[in-house]
């Protein structure tokens, strides 16, 4: 898909741009202006700690945007665990600032936008980390804007205190995300934006938000497609397994904090909650790169509170209240072989079965997927995880929204280099994103890589533009990407060679959401 960026005219270096937010400055390269580090909302800090975000006032003195905002306190690493993960520089309370990569060069061009939600584990992650740049998908013709939200116990905190004040409780990284997209609607024409034209996208824990706002009625209208990667809101209880999303259990688990750092848990000591230091808040939410085993005692995700997620996810989609958009969605092959590590053994896999399905069916998933001569318990584990925690929940979603009427393309990707296999990850987790964001790949089709990435790329890119990932203009190793049937349940599979497939092992993906949800609540 060819771009006309040379015969555009060129910018100075440092464009300046007059938003209803107030002015900003930015940098031209590559064809690309971009404006990083733009606060999206006052900082959440002391009496606004725990609320909803509040719209930032207009500025009247230029702004300069030209490297990112603090990214969120945080802990660890859901990726890779090293020292590097626990400092503190630029980590902050005061993280709510976006960034916008524009190919605009005129101030009448208007494009599509593309919003997204980084992932994480909701207590990890940055806006701003290299795989998120998104020079490449802006030069392809897609206003991109990447943003930070509050994460762990800033982000997701809920106590009885908490709801007794506002009525809602444990959903302000949520909130933050949609007083983002509101400040794109206000502001994106500004930077060459349709802003009757967004569409919304996340990975990992961001395709847990996307999936969470489009059930949200607090989001509706403020996106028209979403691109759904690796994960679902369906999915919480395998990440979150002591609360699942419950409002009441993911209150005890803020008493317990509370309890931990000598603080009531109520209305009236609010003011010490609010006064907790924030890296000792961050040190609550550690996310450890390897989770074999079960989850810290404080786990910190959205929350079925009523009012930005009025019911469970799976009633709520069951009974179809939801959010209008089409819909790109997918998974890797081997999801889960970022998370489970080698060292395992039967209790181990007997364990990981009790947390997500409970100790009663537990035992029926373990007869269904028994350790033998030609499994072992990793093997198991790896198996269980990829569909329990991603497939599932992404199935679910897309015959519910195919069968309401709207596009669904669905996806698997399948690339495997051999260099993931020496290190054990195969096709994991994440490993799509360097593919669809063109960072760190290159764009030139001269190798399996770049080739590959160049049509995820321009796959996205088309889908974004149209609602329709396929090419129009033919090129060599061309296959087309079917809408998703429910009955059929076709999938386009990316690989170094591309191809149409049927999802595979549909009868263990049955068995597990009959144990996971139940004939009454399944889709």
């Amino acid at each position: 898909m060819p771009n006309d960026r040379n015969n555009k005219p060129e910018l100075p270096r440092n464009p300046e741009l007059n938003p209803p937010c107030g002015p900003v400055k930015g940098q031209y390269r590559k064809g690309v202006s971009s404006y990083k580090g733009i606060p999206y909302a006052l900082p959440p800090v002391r009496e606004r700690r725990f609320k909803a975000p509040e719209p930032m006032p207009p500025w009247e003195d230029l702004r300069d945007c030209l490297k990112p905002g603090n990214t969120a306190m945080q802990m660890g690493g859901i990726l890779v665990d090293t020292p590097g993960t626990y400092q503190m520089e630029d980590k902050s309370e005061d993280c709510l600032f976006l960034n916008v990569w524009t190919p605009v060069n005129t101030p009448d061009e208007r494009y599509p936008v593309y919003v997204f939600i980084h992932g994480g584990a909701f207590a990890t992650g940055s806006s701003t980390e290299m795989m998120y740049d998104g020079t490449r998908m802006a030069q392809e013709g897609v206003v991109v804007v990447t943003i930070n939200y509050r994460l762990g116990a800033l982000g997701f905190l809920a106590t009885h205190g908490l709801y007794e004040e506002a009525g809602t409780t444990g959903n302000y990284g949520l909130l933050d995300q949609i007083q983002a997209l509101r400040w794109v609607q206000e502001n994106i024409e500004a930077f060459g934006g349709d802003p009757k034209q967004v569409t919304l996208g996340g990975e990992s824990a961001g395709a847990f938000s996307v999936t969470g706002l489009m059930l949200s009625p607090l989001a509706k209208g403020l996106f028209h497609q979403a691109i759904v990667e690796s994960g679902s809101i369906l999915s919480i209880a395998c990440f979150a397994p002591h609360n699942r999303g419950d409002l009441e259990k993911s209150m005890a688990n803020g008493q317990l904090l509370c309890e931990t750092f000598g603080v009531k848990d109520t209305f009236e000591d609010l003011y010490n909650l609010r006064r907790i230091p924030e890296d000792a808040l961050a040190a609550a939410s550690i996310v450890k790169s390897d989770q074999s085993t079960a989850p810290t005692a404080f786990g910190f995700w959205p929350v079925y509170d009523g009012v930005v997620l009025p019911k469970d996810p799976v009633k709520a989609l069951a009974q179809g209240e939801v959010n209008p958009v089409k819909l790109l969605i997918g998974y890797n092959t081997n999801e889960s072989s970022l998370f489970i590590k080698g060292h395992t053994n039967p209790g181990i896999y007997k364990l990981l079965c009790i947390e997500i399905f409970g100790s009663e069916k537990a035992r029926l998933v373990m007869e269904h997927f028994p350790v033998d001569d030609d499994h072992t318990p990793l093997e198991r584990m790896l198996e269980i995880y990829t569909h329990s925690a991603f497939v599932i929940g992404m199935v679910m979603i897309a015959k519910k929204y195919a069968c309401l009427g709207e596009d669904v393309f669905f996806y698997n990707f399948d690339y495997d280099p051999a260099i993931l296999k020496i290190v054990g990850l195969n096709t994991a987790h994440a490993m799509e994103l360097p593919f669809v964001f063109g960072n760190g790949i290159g764009h030139h089709r001269a190798t399996k890589f770049s080739n590959l990435s160049w049509v995820m790329q321009n796959s996205w890119a088309n889908f974004i533009k149209t609602g329709n990932p396929n090419f129009k203009v033919e090129y060599k190793g061309q296959v087309p990407w079917p809408k998703f049937d429910p009955e059929k349940k076709n999938i386009m599979v990316f690989d170094t060679h591309l191809s149409n497939k049927i999802l595979p092992y549909q009868e263990d993906l049955a068995f597990l959401e009959e144990i996971m949800f139940g004939t009454e609540e399944s889709v």
